[in-house]
């Protein structure tokens, strides 16, 4: 007994050392986490008595669990292939120029399109790689037109973890989750992607709002020509090259739709038919002079030893007892009302993800959630929570979209990010909570009372500002001037 007691309180202690320094940036997260591996390898060897077979099982699964980790290592590796392929290839910028030269230098019609772009990039990129394309594009647009690129990056960076939650591959969390779950690909798009494509749309509709001022003045014609002269294919390396990349996407999209439905997931899984697909674009890119070699030295090496690290941590902290600790608790309180198991689920995993890195929180939380006994709904909200917490604060990924506004003399106030992305996000897990409450047997009047609240109040500010007294008019077009001073200010 105090030997189980021993490990729990050493593995738990690690875990948060790490979460500490991954937090403060005190230590690169790859060291902090394989470090705390370490430890925990010892802990396990000379406390619980275990054997090395244990790191084994800790790190690739075991036949029990399906060899979970070691298939969402397959398929993020496959990704990264056809990912970094693709970036060589120029297809993200060729997209991404090509689709802003349809604004025609038009405000709305600008954000809306940078906007999309940022949820599609997401949805099939890691966000890093997206904001790296699409902030210093969107600065340099900006130039040309003349124009504040702060509302533009501040939209993008929110929008950016909307879109992690499109598809079951858009994310770290959500391989982990739907892996751990065996969700297909089509069970989570039509229960998750829908509804953030939703949400996109509704964050959209909100940034116009909040900046519907900035957007008045349209760029005078001259800069909108500059802009039209830009000649998309100057960054296209091999054309041939930039088609095989998107066929592969698209490939890759229209197979993990078949896979369970048509495609036996027990002979071909996800993972392996994502790895080749990556080979055989791997080999084609080859043909076009774009070395493997090339390929896999831009790989973020860094994330897959962090993903190991994380593995062990987590694995040992279910092996110790302390997942089951956390599930019971979690779960005591979920039983006096189911409704609580997804609300619960949301929004924990979202504050938690916005202090923490959401991979091993979600890592965490997948064993807690299965501990619970409860159904998918409760794994599609710890996906939502998970992606869209990060846009609480502007840690994590946020603050390389800053320090690149910084590089590129558009500094943006970390206090400006705080505030929007603060309130935003909060909207969008209360609507998100709405949405699988009302869609849960139990929990639907829950959602259906949310849902009417929102309804209810746009109902009645849309009818005083039409058929109210002018003081009226007056109080609320004087509030909203207020609430969005508050905000962007």
């Amino acid at each position: 007994m105090n030997e189980i007691l021993a490990s729990q309180i050493i593995i738990a202690f690690c875990f948060f050392i790490v979460i500490f320094l991954i937090f403060s940036d005190k230590l690169n997260r790859a060291v902090a986490s394989l470090t705390a591996a370490v430890v925990t390898y010892f802990v396990l060897i000379f406390i619980e008595g275990k054997d090395f077979s244990i790191i084994v099982d800790l790190l690739f699964g075991t036949p029990t669990d399906g060899f979970v980790n070691l298939h969402s290592l397959i398929l993020i590796l496959g990704m990264m292939f056809i990912v970094q392929v693709s970036a060589e290839a120029g297809l993200f910028q060729f997209l991404g120029i090509l689709a802003i030269k349809l604004s025609k230098g038009k405000p709305i019609a600008l954000m809306s399109i940078l906007c999309t772009i940022s949820v599609l990039f997401s949805a099939v990129i890691n966000n890093i790689l997206t904001v790296m394309i699409l902030i210093p594009l969107t600065i340099t647009i900006s130039r040309i037109l003349k124009i504040d690129p702060t509302p533009y990056i501040l939209t993008e960076a929110i929008l950016v973890n909307i879109g992690g939650t499109f598809f079951s591959i858009s994310s770290i969390p959500n391989i982990l989750i739907v892996t751990a779950a065996e969700i297909t690909f089509i069970e989570y798009f039509l229960n998750v992607g829908l509804f953030s494509m939703a949400m996109a749309g509704i964050t959209l509709l909100f940034f116009i709002f909040m900046y519907w001022k900035d957007f008045r003045d349209s760029p005078r014609q001259r800069l909108v020509d500059t802009l039209d002269e830009f000649n998309v294919w100057n960054f296209v390396q091999s054309k041939k090259l930039l088609y095989a990349s998107m066929a592969s996407i698209g490939i890759l999209m229209v197979g993990f739709v078949l896979i369970g439905p048509v495609i036996p997931a027990d002979a071909v899984p996800p993972d392996i038919f994502a790895f080749t697909v990556a080979m055989i674009l791997t080999i084609f890119s080859a043909i076009f002079g774009i070395k493997p070699k090339e390929i896999i030295k831009n790989f973020d090496l860094e994330l897959i030893l962090y993903l190991l690290g994380i593995f062990v941590l987590a694995g040992a902290m279910e092996t110790v007892g302390i997942i089951d600790l956390l599930g019971n608790l979690l779960g005591g309180i979920s039983s006096i009302n189911p409704t609580f198991q997804i609300i619960i689920l949301v929004w924990l995993s979202a504050f938690l993800s916005s202090l923490i890195d959401n991979i091993p929180i979600t890592k965490v939380m997948i064993p807690l959630v299965q501990a619970m006994n409860t159904n998918a709904s409760v794994f599609y909200g710890l996906s939502v929570g998970a992606n869209w917490g990060d846009n609480l604060t502007p840690l994590g990924d946020n603050i390389l979209v800053l320090n690149i506004a910084e590089q590129h003399n558009r500094p943006i106030k970390m206090k400006t990010f705080w505030k929007l992305g603060f309130t935003t996000t909060l909207l969008q897990l209360y609507l998100g909570t709405a949405y699988f409450t009302f869609f849960s047997i139990d929990t639907y009047y829950v959602g259906l009372i949310m849902i009417f609240a929102v309804l209810l109040s746009i109902g009645i500010l849309f009818i005083i500002s039409k058929f109210g007294t002018e003081q009226a008019k007056s109080n609320i077009s004087r509030g909203i001037n207020r609430f969005r001073s508050l905000i962007i200010s």
